[in-house]
């Protein structure tokens, strides 16, 4: 009976460590970032409709599917399509541009037009480039 309650000791003392994340290695995909300051946007909002795409839809110009929550439309001169960006503590993708997104503005993808109106237009929000350290 000592020798089975040892083993469970053991047991638990080894799944306790494994759980905790001391024995299992760290994902690899999580790598370390940090942000660049990039200096402060406009930033509107735009939907898949036709009056706000251009009857582009969810079609952006680096070939991705828009998507709410990720999609960010940018001036390419300054950010290169690709490129992670966080603004205001969410990090978006620059992956499409526009006609009216020039210098210092970002427009933000919504799924609906409802809701990008509601976004409405938010002046002189610090943006930040997300890099690998």
């Amino acid at each position: 009976m000592k020798k089975i309650k040892q083993k469970l000791v053991l047991l638990f003392m080894i799944l306790s460590i494994a759980f905790s994340g001391t024995i299992l290695p760290a994902k690899e995909t999580q790598a370390a970032t940090t942000k660049v300051y990039l200096g402060k946007y406009t930033l509107t909002a735009y939907c898949p409709c036709k009056k706000c795409s251009g009857g582009h839809g969810k079609k952006t110009a680096s070939g991705k599917t828009a998507k709410q929550g990720r999609t960010i439309a940018v001036d390419k001169k300054k950010i290169k399509l690709g490129t992670k960006i966080n603004i205001n503590g969410k990090t978006y993708i620059a992956e499409d541009t526009g006609g009216a997104i020039k210098g210092n503005r970002i427009d933000v993808y919504f799924s609906s037009h409802k809701k990008a109106l509601q976004f409405g237009k938010k002046k002189n929000v610090k943006v930040y480039k997300v890099v690998k350290k």
